[in-house]
């Protein structure tokens, strides 16, 4: 039996703490206890992001992950709600142009449970190798 609490494995079985290079969390406001968690739990050599799709400003809460990088991307533009996921996927493809190109670059992404299942085949189709959780 392990030892390691199971809120801090990784959905491949190892540890976030294990962790190395860039690592990607993102979400709807819903998930933001979860990505919390991992970013806390992440090593000192993880160069963490953090997006959080909300649908207004009350919506933002404290963010106590000093190393992480945290975007709140308001779907609420001019008054108007965009659709689910636009300014996620927007975001996420960013973060991949940056992040996934070179050599051979480390990267990790964890995606909330209800991303749309378009900008999960998206983030897989944008990274070297399939590290997308």
């Amino acid at each position: 039996m392990s030892s390691v609490d199971p809120s801090l494995r990784r959905p491949d079985g190892g540890r976030w703490c294990d962790l190395e290079g860039a690592v990607l969390l993102g979400g709807d406001a819903r998930n933001t206890p979860e990505m919390r968690r991992i970013a806390a739990a992440l090593s000192p050599g993880a160069h963490a992001t953090v997006l959080v799709e909300i649908c207004g400003a009350d919506e933002i809460e404290a963010f106590d992950a000093p190393a992480a990088r945290v975007s709140w991307l308001d779907r609420t533009i001019d008054g108007e709600l965009r659709p689910r996921g636009e300014r996620l996927a927007t975001a996420i493809h960013a973060w991949c142009a940056e992040w996934a190109c070179g050599e051979a670059p480390v990267c990790t992404v964890w995606l909330g449970a209800r991303t749309p299942s378009r900008i999960v085949r998206m983030t897989r189709a944008m990274l070297p190798a399939a590290r997308v959780s």
